[in-house]
């Protein structure tokens, strides 16, 4: 058998000569971006402001939320007629869907019902509850008409005591938004918009339910 270190010493550089010959022949190995036109990134972002509560708020732990079939990931959801399903064409999320959701949640409801909310890295914070979320739907819903377009919203809540594990309050926000327009512009800023609307109910709600989160006073 011949050891490579002798074939490299004999033939070294014709062999980097053909390897190079043979890189360039196959074309680009790693694309930057020049192959063709790529996907329009959009964001969800809360548009208030960011929450500076007190010390003695109470700390809600904000779960990863649980998305429905469809919804996971960074392609935007398409409902179509007869349980069909699709993604926007040229679209896409920033990131994944359940990371914008969970962001959004802890800075409009920490903004809005006066508690701390803790979201990814904060499972060592003793909080006095955990904030489940389940997002049912989150998609593009193309109408049968003109003016039929719309995006459409449904976001699941739990709230538990972590003391007692008890269940405080377990509502299901829905909204939907009607989309004036077609292009993917117009769709995202029906869907900034559902979203403004539901962390609007979201936040009122938690605002009652939030007493029950404090810690025992000793």
């Amino acid at each position: 058998m011949i050891k490579l270190s002798m074939l490299l010493r004999r033939y070294g550089g014709a062999l980097l000569l053909a390897s190079a010959a043979a890189v360039s022949g196959c074309g680009p190995i790693i694309s930057f971006g020049g192959d063709g036109p790529g996907d329009t990134v959009y964001s969800l972002k809360y548009p208030g402001g960011y929450h500076t509560n007190g010390d003695d708020a109470p700390v809600i732990y904000v779960d990863e939320p649980h998305m429905a079939d469809g919804l996971a990931g960074q392609k935007i959801a398409v409902a179509l007629a007869g349980e069909r399903r699709s993604t926007l064409k040229g679209a896409r999320w920033s990131a994944p869907l359940s990371t914008l959701v969970r962001d959004y949640v802890a800075r409009a409801l920490g903004d809005k019902a006066g508690a701390h909310m803790i979201g990814e890295g904060g499972l060592d914070i003793h909080a006095g509850c955990r904030l489940g979320t389940k997002v049912w739907a989150l998609e593009f819903v193309p109408g049968g008409d003109v003016g039929g377009d719309k995006v459409e919203i449904a976001i699941e809540m739990s709230l538990v005591r972590l003391s007692d594990s008890t269940l405080i309050s377990h509502p299901t926000f829905t909204r939907s938004m009607s989309v004036q327009g077609t292009d993917g512009d117009v769709v995202m800023t029906a869907f900034n918009r559902a979203m403004a609307a539901t962390a609007d109910e979201m936040g009122l709600w938690l605002k009652d339910q939030v007493d029950a989160c404090r810690a025992p006073v000793k």
